[in-house]
């Protein structure tokens, strides 16, 4: 359902960095956010957890996405056994590692992806593979993230592996990657974006960014996944503005009584 909402029209949600309560589910419906999406690269979650999420969020219809650390079977497989809806691999650089990405994220004939029931299958009755597979494969988004200058330099040949669903640009490690780190050149930046963003408009792949708002409103004519709220951020910024109203209110209950 999500995949097809993905191609039909666009799909947001929120990243996840620290928060690991399963009633972040419960939040994000309420909030009409489609998916969660989980950070294995950086943050410290385990598989386990993406496991409880996923059995949760399938039930209320939210998708679980999961950035894995690297780009290994043990990993793809994992994570998607696990339940996840999406794998995303960070710093994608050629053809040969999105076919990779491909083939374990993807049950055969399209990939070659090892099969066991579980979370994947909502631990359906054993039995019924072809069709599981067959539905699984429709389902599962498989994301390729494209945040380096090789990246960029193979974008064509990336995007047009058959069974890579969505290219996802990260675009700090991007500006890391070209020399123009904490925004000193947005054009530079930008025209990098686009370069990712043609290609997949050409075959009609999705296209994403994880970034500020002002950054995805650059490329909304184009935008199929928006990430730009991420947990960390969202409570901080809460707590911020919390601050600020206890400041407000005290302060003028102080100078009521004087």
């Amino acid at each position: 359902m999500i995949k097809e909402k993905m191609s039909n029209n666009y799909i947001k949600g929120c990243f996840m960095k620290i928060v690991d309560s399963t009633a972040m589910v419960f939040l994000a419906k309420n909030a009409n956010l489609d998916f969660l999406f989980y950070d294995m690269e950086h943050a410290m979650f385990d598989l386990q957890t993406i496991h409880n999420c996923a059995l949760l969020a399938k039930s209320n219809n939210i998708g679980i996405f999961v950035r894995a650390p690297e780009c290994s079977k043990g990993y793809v497989s994992r994570i998607l056994d696990a339940g996840a809806n999406a794998i995303m691999v960070p710093m994608v650089e050629s053809r040969e590692q999105a076919i990779k990405l491909r083939d374990w994220s993807k049950y055969p004939p399209l990939g070659n992806r090892g099969y066991a029931g579980g979370a994947n299958t909502m631990y359906a009755p054993s039995g019924n593979h072809e069709n599981n597979m067959l539905n699984l494969n429709k389902e599962t988004i498989t994301i390729a993230q494209i945040e380096t200058v090789q990246g960029i330099a193979h974008v064509e040949e990336i995007v047009s592996v058959d069974g890579i669903d969505a290219i996802i640009v990260g675009p700090a490690d991007l500006s890391i990657s070209l020399g123009i780190p904490d925004g000193k050149d947005t054009i530079e930046l930008y025209k990098n974006i686009k370069i990712v963003q043609d290609c997949c408009r050409k075959y009609h792949k999705a296209f994403g960014i994880i970034g500020k708002l002002e950054l995805l409103e650059q490329f909304k004519d184009y935008l199929q996944i928006a990430i730009s709220a991420i947990d960390t951020n969202c409570i901080l910024e809460s707590l911020n503005r919390y601050n600020k109203e206890y400041d407000r209110l005290l302060k003028k209950e102080i100078h009521d009584g004087k």
